[in-house]
């Protein structure tokens, strides 16, 4: 338990560095822009749906990987700690023969 606590302390105080995303930001932007250029000659006119398609995603997951970059925090897509943490609360009780507490619903979390 200590091992996976010392693990999940490492994912929290360790940040993402600004090189590596400023580098994935810099090569998606210079991608889709020389996309429609490689794309002409086999989609023809429809290459920038192909393309709009292409930089949809690109950036989708880039919003999408800065959301979940810190998993630890309080915001709306972070794990829900206090609910899991009382989980094993309740299994402990439970298993030391004590009533156990009252289970926490998760708060300010948006599933979707």
């Amino acid at each position: 338990m200590a091992a996976l606590q010392a693990a999940c302390e490492r994912i929290s105080g360790t940040p993402l560095p600004f090189t590596y995303s400023l580098l994935l930001h810099r090569f998606a932007y210079w991608f889709c822009l020389l996309l429609p250029f490689g794309l002409v000659s086999i989609a023809g006119w429809a290459s920038p749906l192909f393309t709009a398609l292409v930089v949809y995603s690109f950036f989708g997951l880039d919003a999408l990987s800065e959301e979940l970059e810190d998993p630890f925090g309080t915001g709306n897509n972070d794990l829900p700690l206090d609910f899991l943490c009382r989980v094993d609360e309740i299994s402990v009780f439970e298993a030391l023969g004590e009533p156990p507490p009252p289970l926490l619903a998760p708060d300010n979390y948006h599933y979707s």
